[in-house]
């Protein structure tokens, strides 16, 4: 247990509690069937392992503590035999995995899926690159497209949300409680840095969600 990241404990915590809200009850129907769940999360570090790289290296390191195994953890939990995907493009990793969740999805290789994302702080070095980065506020506030916005603020975080195709949903009588008409995701690759988001990317890709999925 102490090699285990909170980060994969509370994915499949929230991941069981999406299921509960979801009314989702495994091989029930024809979307429910395990070998057809697929589980998909988004995580940019590996914090916990890190901080326990200098400690006893057992048995349990690298499944306690690799990011592939937050999601294989609740493919392995519920026996879902369905894709199991970890995915990392750093700040928008959740969102990411919700894409590729319903591309799963919309191409048939699952019929039901759990995505969301993760975020446990407990290594102090991102914090401090981060920080000799410029990227932390100093003010405690985000002030999200504000002039005087300086940065953003870290936090501990997790989301989990269980998705299938709308009309499986409607089939089962699911509590639906939003609906994902597209999907799209890009790169800043014109930003005068690596790391700096591109205005012209964003209004891209609202454009072309906008206009496909109206």
């Amino acid at each position: 247990a102490s090699n285990l990241d909170p980060a994969q404990r509370l994915a499949l915590l929230t991941a069981y509690e999406a299921f509960e809200m979801a009314g989702f009850i495994p091989d029930s129907t024809p979307s429910t069937q395990k070998n057809r769940v697929g589980v998909f999360y988004g995580m940019t570090s590996d914090d916990y392992r890190e901080i326990n790289s200098g400690q006893d290296i057992d048995t349990y390191f690298i499944p306690g503590g690799n990011r592939a195994f937050t999601p294989g953890r609740i493919n392995y939990y519920f026996k879902f035999s369905g894709p199991s995907v970890s995915v990392d493009t750093a700040c928008s990793s959740s969102l990411a995995a919700i894409h590729v969740a319903c591309n799963s999805l919309w191409r048939n290789e699952c019929d039901s899926s759990v995505a969301g994302g993760v975020n446990i702080l407990t290594n102090p070095d991102n914090h401090a690159g981060l920080d000799r980065g410029h990227f932390l506020s100093r003010t405690g506030n985000c002030n999200t497209f504000d002039d005087g916005a300086d940065g953003y603020c870290r936090a501990d975080g997790i989301g989990s949300i269980v998705l299938k195709r709308l009309e499986d949903a409607q089939a089962d009588n699911d509590p639906i409680y939003g609906i994902i008409s597209g999907a799209y995701t890009n790169h800043s690759a014109e930003a005068v840095s690596i790391t700096r988001p591109h205005a012209g990317a964003q209004a891209f890709i609202f454009d072309k969600l906008l206009n496909e999925n109206d």
